[in-house]
């Protein structure tokens, strides 16, 4: 299946299509990570800007751009990073310290990629005095351009741009280099500490045909890794699509289902365990707790047209067909059918017995939805 619109070989619509599921992956990575929504945009932005008062060539800052989007991302399968893990703070410590090399490996794969992005991905936190991870780098063996990706981090996580500033000061000559240090200086003086989202450069993206579907499912695995459930959505999503095709659906339809069900389980990135494990599926205790994860999986996509109306499916799946699911309350045919497609087909992936589901026809499940549901189930067993 096509999951993005067929580009007919226009490179300009592939690069779109492949920014924007970057531009989620890095989102995704920040909530692993456990920083606030929009980090990494703003990461991006200022490591750029920064760059750009060093007057870094244009090819450079693009590269710097990206490694500032998917700083997080190595996060995302990283043990330290998993809630309810069982571990030490020393140990949860030890373990993030692999973030940035595990980012790194990731971005290495992605071969539409700037070249330099992986590397500065790795060295993004390397400390001056050569007490950074993971090669304890130092001096000018540290890349200028991780220096500002490190700068531009500690600006983000500051309190405010003064508090930024004067953190910057004290770490000058052991977490920065005093030449990068009076970067930052002059940059924030020049900018007073500000700095619209930047736009992501669609022009240092080098794709292939069917990129970003590839890229969105190697994600999606990163994710059910993650979260415990190793290969859940190409269940669901399989499960989804052969129920999908036998209520009619048509071909953007299905792309868009296909998107949902690769983009849900973001949703349970911070979650204690996963839904399944916690909640049966047909009861109405975890209408709250699918709704919150709904929710938080549609606002990763929102902001990305070539993932906005999968993630508008996604948040509507705890609907429930008789009004009483969440967030809104939907009864009946205001619940979109995709939404209730993947909802069952996320309900049946995870029941002991099949046929369970049958009981949840015309309370929590569409009545035309179940019965084609069924014959896909038997038609995968």
């Amino acid at each position: 299946m096509t999951l993005f619109q067929d580009t007919a070989g226009d490179p300009r619509a592939q690069r779109a299509s492949l920014a924007d599921v970057l531009a989620w992956y890095g989102a995704v990575g920040d909530a692993a990570a456990g920083n606030p929504e929009g980090f990494a945009l703003r990461k991006a932005s200022v490591a750029v800007s920064l760059a750009e008062v060093a007057n870094v060539d244009d090819a450079d800052r693009d590269a710097l751009f990206f490694a500032g989007l998917l700083h997080a991302v190595g996060a995302i399968g990283n043990a330290g990073c998993r809630a309810g893990a069982d571990l030490s703070p020393r140990a949860v410590r030890t373990l993030r310290w692999d973030i940035p090399a595990q980012g790194a490996r990731i971005c290495a794969e992605i071969s539409a990629l700037p070249a330099a992005c992986a590397d500065l991905v790795r060295w993004q936190a390397e400390c001056w005095d050569g007490t950074g991870f993971p090669d304890q780098l130092r001096w000018n063996g540290i890349p200028p351009l991780a220096q500002y990706l490190a700068l531009a981090d500690a600006f983000v996580r500051a309190g405010d741009p003064d508090e930024a500033l004067t953190q910057v000061s004290m770490q000058s000559g052991r977490a920065f280099g005093p030449m990068h240090a009076r970067a930052f200086t002059m940059w924030y003086h020049l900018s007073g500490g500000e700095t619209e989202p930047r736009p992501v450069p669609l022009d240092a993206l080098t794709p292939t045909e069917g990129a970003a579907a590839a890229l969105l499912d190697a994600i999606a695995d990163r994710i059910d890794e993650h979260t415990g459930v190793a290969g859940r959505h190409r269940r669901i999503a399989a499960l989804a699509e052969n129920v999908a095709q036998r209520l009619g659906f048509d071909a953007t339809q299905l792309a868009a289902l296909a998107i949902a069900a690769r983009i849900f389980g973001a949703g349970e990135i911070a979650a204690e365990r996963p839904e399944g494990e916690e909640f049966d599926p047909l009861a109405r205790l975890g209408i709250e707790e699918r709704a919150r994860h709904a929710a938080l999986a549609a606002t990763f996509a929102r902001p990305h047209a070539a993932l906005r109306e999968a993630g508008e499916i996604v948040a509507a799946r705890a609907e429930w067909y008789d009004g009483t699911g969440k967030p809104r309350g939907l009864r009946h045919d205001a619940v979109p059918r995709a939404a209730s497609v993947l909802g069952a087909a996320i309900a049946y992936a995870a029941l002991d017995r099949a046929e369970r589901i049958e009981t949840a026809i015309g309370t929590q499940f569409d009545p035309h939805v179940v019965p084609a549901l069924l014959e896909a189930g038997r038609a995968h067993a």
